[in-house]
């Protein structure tokens, strides 16, 4: 192939998956976001790509040529929102509206034709969610692409922390083999791979991040580059004075817990906790900076990890910019983000598989 090969974004958030594609060597020339607000951060590390703000439902593939500016795509990728089946849903939400985004997926790369598609999901796709799979997949292999799927920890793949998903390559008259693992947790016992990423090699060495409310009364949060915490309660900062790293709520006594885990062993364990230096943090989520969603207290500092370490984690460079002033915003987009050093590694596949081929598909 003489040319870079084309991709499209759907459902693109961010643009953890846009910045992984051109990392492998794809030209990103149109994504699609529904939230206008997000486009910002979108539009601003990605000046040179046609942004659709908009619902994919109401998307066409003429709409993402006209966009693009060519006649021909070559890889159609998306992260199609599936929060009914994501692990941290209480209960199955399987009416929830966007289930049914990924057969929004299909229907573009039917209307579109790609030589190759890469989707990525939530790991409960593969369960709950296994019958929209399943006719995802049977609309592809009916328009004669050859698909592959399976659970990755992206551990495995360079990302500094434990997170599993879902992900389908598929080429259109050929199949397009799963990366290798680059990282392992034992390196020593498979001379292929490097160690595993940990919280120490994403964010040690940076200086204590402001509080949100020093943020605002000094320039706002993007000022310092979102390397912001939430303020704390004093009942929460008893609890992360408490906790140690690698723990959980199991370990604060009765008397610092919250009320609704007092005297119980049931229910998420994984909260109240603080991270560990030298091992990956867990799943990185929208709730990454409050201590009450999840184990995101920094190592040793009375503190939870900020912003910038959550994107750091994430694998974003540090010069991504977040455009929001908003906590709960810059959270989700970094939370909901597809990884980008996985996304790169993914994309590397589709990207050798069509440059092997030479363009015939």
């Amino acid at each position: 192939m003489n040319r870079r090969p084309v991709a499209i974004d759907l459902f693109s958030g961010a643009g953890g998956l846009s910045l992984g594609l051109q990392e492998a060597g794809f030209r990103v020339a149109a994504a699609v976001e529904i939230s206008p607000d997000i486009c910002k951060t979108y539009a601003a590390n990605h000046p040179n790509v046609a942004l659709i703000t908009g619902d994919a439902r109401r998307v066409t593939g003429k709409m993402l040529l006209e966009a693009a500016g060519v006649k021909h795509i070559d890889l159609v990728a998306g992260c199609p929102p599936c929060q009914g089946f994501t692990s941290l849903t209480h209960k199955y939400r399987g009416g929830d509206a966007r289930n049914t985004l990924l057969l929004e997926m299909a229907r573009i790369v039917g209307e579109l034709r790609p030589k190759a598609v890469l989707m990525e999901n939530v790991a409960g796709l593969a369960g709950r969610g296994k019958h929209l799979l399943d006719a995802f997949i049977a609309r592809l292999e009916g328009y004669g692409y050859q698909t592959t799927v399976a659970l990755l920890q992206l551990a495995n793949y360079g990302v500094a922390q434990m997170r599993r998903r879902l992900v389908l390559t598929a080429g259109r008259g050929f199949a397009i083999p799963l990366p290798a693992p680059t990282h392992s947790r034992s390196a020593a016992a498979d001379a292929n791979t490097e160690p595993w990423r940990t919280v120490r090699d994403a964010i040690a060495g940076l200086v204590s991040p402001v509080t949100l409310g020093q943020a605002k009364s000094t320039g706002g949060p993007q000022v310092f580059g979102w390397h912001v915490v939430r303020d704390i309660r004093p009942p929460t900062m008893a609890r992360l004075r408490a906790s140690k790293a690698g723990q959980s709520r199991t370990a604060l006594s009765e008397e610092l817990r919250p009320d609704c885990h007092k005297g119980r062993a049931a229910g998420f364990t994984n909260v109240y906790g603080r991270m560990t230096w030298d091992k990956p943090s867990p799943a990185i989520t929208g709730g990454c900076t409050s201590f009450c969603k999840g184990r995101f207290g920094h190592p040793d500092e009375p503190r939870t990890i900020s912003v910038r370490e959550a994107a750091l984690i994430q694998g974003f460079p540090n010069s991504y910019e977040l455009v929001t002033p908003f906590m709960d915003r810059a959270c989700d987009m970094v939370g909901n983000a597809l990884p980008p050093p996985f996304a790169e590694r993914l994309a590397k596949a589709a990207f050798v598989a069509l440059t092997e081929r030479g363009g015939q598909t």
